[in-house]
């Protein structure tokens, strides 16, 4: 990617998408209609919900409703629909075709699966699950790909630094898991899949109650061998080859309950447990395998939130939270200290989010809150330790109308820790109104934003350093959002331009022996443009959505004299990926298809040309029918993964499944 492009690529975009929208709305807007409506007389009339609204409301970006729009920063939303045009079972797979977010997948079906968002690594990003921390301090990372869909409503994804709001990791972004509320309303679904490489499961999901109170559960068991075949070159040689040791069983419980005291104090209890039992296979160096690891996660979290509307202008809301990982790693093809590695973490975390909205007029909101938290780790590898949190924050919203509608963002928040250094996290962003109808918004924000030391950093046994100081970062973005909303399509585009300044970052070193040490040695920019589309026509007769991101993330700092990987090209980050879906949904069959690409990626620190992971592009494909009888629908589902038999890895070493289906039928009753 040449260095000129960033310095002319945003107002190129900008030129380009307003010429693209002008031809749409006045010549190929008026063909589309006329053809499209000739197919929905033949088919009749479908759903009349449109899927692409333009004030889809969120809450990740802001702590308290703000519709997405009117934002200060992009935030991105996997709403049940674009969960319903996926292919998989897993958060990771959704995520996967979310603008700004970069998947790093070892191999296939419950293996290891991270994201990255805007170029930096999976352990800046946070996970949320309905607003509370779902990321343990002993990593900073959370295994995506383990993550059942089945109780989830929905997922948003606010790119860019939110430290001023949810504190340390928000670097690169937040994700935040909402799931789904009990409605009171007495329903059950019963499914079940089959699928390539041994994979089948079952779910349950129902519920059922009144206005008072309302329950609902969910079951979900997946299991499959997944020795899916690949191909392995040893520079002479081209085998194909069978994944080995690669099997795995997923088990999801869920349930929720909801209880209205009176009409102006709601309390939400939701309990999660999960268990992932799986295979842990090696990097492929050879045409012989002997994969003997295994790795269990079970995950335990409970969140209650009472609400509580003291007014109508003060709102007051109580979160507690949770949470305990247990994770066990073996593998008798290591041997440590004359004994097979066989290692288990333990992570236990409880804390208390009160939150204060106050409204003091329609124009002018105010959040104010606090976090306490306790966080601690116990295992064979890491020395036991103890992180005690508690940090402030105050956020507001403040529209002005002089003449076009401004809306201002500032927000603070100060972290203290028992164990490591705080942090002051400062934010400002800002949003400018020009049209309504057509949309036309600006939007730019700028803010200040952290990383603690993880468990790991500070407290590996044999290598842990406690002199670690936090990372720090700058980050601004900038961007624009048009779109338009009538009787026949509704259209939204995004145009992003962000950069993220990274310093004191943490790097383990080699220090003699087999010995490593954790030092704040780097420094990383990351820099890139964002463009996002979404196109709904008649009606759901047809969607579109379209991803095209660039991202230039490069480490600007020498770790000594010499040092050959300065001004270097990040290791494993794509500088170039895209993602095109084209759905279609008429009379109770929907069909989609999903393209996308993923440029090559340096292997090495160096950039060392003979080690690169290759572009490659993948073509997943779904298919389902449903219908109505009386209070009963049922629904069938095909899908196909890279369906070219593309060979393609995201990290040297794992090969991806070539292709595969999945077939799931389902019953639902209401």
């Amino acid at each position: 990617m040449r260095n000129y492009f960033y310095d002319h690529i945003f107002l190129a975009q900008l030129s380009f998408q307003g010429w693209a929208f002008c031809c749409y709305q006045f010549f190929v807007k008026k063909i589309i209609i006329i053809s499209l409506l000739f197919f929905r007389a033949l088919f009749g009339e479908e759903d009349s919900t449109i899927v692409y609204r333009l004030n889809d409301v969120v809450v990740t970006g802001t702590r308290s409703p703000v519709a997405v729009e009117k934002l200060s920063s992009t935030v991105q939303i996997a709403d049940s629909v674009l969960i319903a045009q996926s292919n998989g079972t897993s958060i990771a797979d959704v995520l996967s075709s979310i603008s700004g977010v970069s998947l790093r997948n070892y191999g296939g079906t419950a293996a290891l699966q991270s994201i990255s968002l805007r170029g930096m690594g999976s352990d800046y990003s946070l996970i949320l699950i309905n607003g509370q921390r779902f990321t343990t301090f002993q990593t900073n990372t959370v295994d995506v790909g383990i993550f059942s869909l089945l109780d989830v409503d929905r997922i948003e994804v606010a790119a860019g630094g939110n430290s001023s709001l949810y504190g340390t990791d928000a670097v690169g972004g937040v994700v935040n898991i909402i799931t789904k509320k009990p409605t009171g309303k007495t329903t059950g679904t019963f499914a079940g899949s089959v699928g390539s490489f041994g994979m089948n499961s079952y779910q349950f999901s129902g519920g059922g109650g009144n206005e008072q109170m309302s329950l609902l559960a969910s079951v979900r068991n997946e299991r499959g061998r997944n020795d899916y075949e690949f191909y392995f070159s040893d520079g002479i040689n081209r085998y194909k080859l069978q994944r080995m040791g690669s099997d795995y069983l997923l088990s999801n419980y869920s349930i929720s309950a909801r209880s209205m005291f009176d009409t102006l104090a709601v309390s939400m209890i939701t309990l999660r447990y999960s268990n992932a039992d799986r295979g842990q296979p090696d990097a492929v160096t050879s045409n012989y395998q002997n994969n003997l690891a295994r790795i269990n996660d079970k995950d335990l979290i409970l969140n209650i939130v009472t609400d509580i509307e003291l007014s109508n202008e003060w709102t007051v809301s109580f979160p507690i939270s949770i949470y305990n990982k247990h994770q066990t790693y073996r593998n008798p093809n290591i041997i440590t200290n004359g004994s097979p590695v066989s290692s288990f973490y333990e992570n236990n975390n409880i804390s208390f989010t009160p939150l204060f909205q106050i409204s003091m007029s329609s124009d002018h909101m105010l959040n104010a809150g606090w976090d306490i938290a306790v966080a601690s780790i116990s295992s064979n590898e890491v020395h036991s330790a103890r992180r005690e949190q508690f940090s402030g924050f105050i956020s507001s919203q403040n529209i002005f109308h002089i003449p076009y509608e401004i809306i201002m963002y500032p927000s603070v928040r100060y972290d203290s820790f028992s164990d490591t250094e705080g942090a002051l996290s400062p934010k400002i962003g800002i949003n400018i109104g020009i049209l309504d109808q057509p949309l036309l918004r600006f939007r730019s924000s700028y803010g200040k934003n952290y990383r603690v030391p993880t468990f790991n950093d500070l407290y590996w046994i044999g290598g842990g350093n406690l002199s670690l100081k936090p990372e720090h970062s700058k980050n601004y973005d900038i961007g624009v959002i048009a779109g338009c909303n009538d009787e026949f399509a509704s259209v939204l585009v995004e145009v992003n331009y962000f950069a993220i300044n990274a310093t004191d970052k943490i790097v383990w070193q080699p220090i003699a022996g087999n010995m490593w040490l954790p030092k704040n040695l780097q420094s990383v920019s990351s820099k890139g443009v964002e463009i996002s589309a979404k196109v709904n026509i008649l009606k759901n007769i047809l969607t579109i959505q379209y991803h095209q991101n660039f991202v230039q993330a490069i480490k600007t700092s020498s770790d000594y004299s010499g040092d050959e990987t300065e001004n270097k090209i990040l290791a494993f980050v794509p500088q170039e990926t895209s993602t095109f879906i084209l759905g279609s949904s008429f009379s109770g069959i929907s069909m989609n298809i999903i393209y996308s690409i993923t440029g090559y990626r340096y292997e090495t620190a160096n950039n060392n040309p003979r080690f690169i992971l290759p572009t490659f592009d993948k073509v997943d494909v779904n298919l389902s029918y449903g219908f109505t009888l009386h209070s009963m629908s049922v629904r069938f589902k095909i899908e196909a993964n890279n369906i070219f038999n593309n060979d393609y890895q995201m990290i040297s070493g794992y090969p991806m499944p070539l292709k595969n289906y999945m077939m799931t039928s389902e019953i639902s009753f209401y």
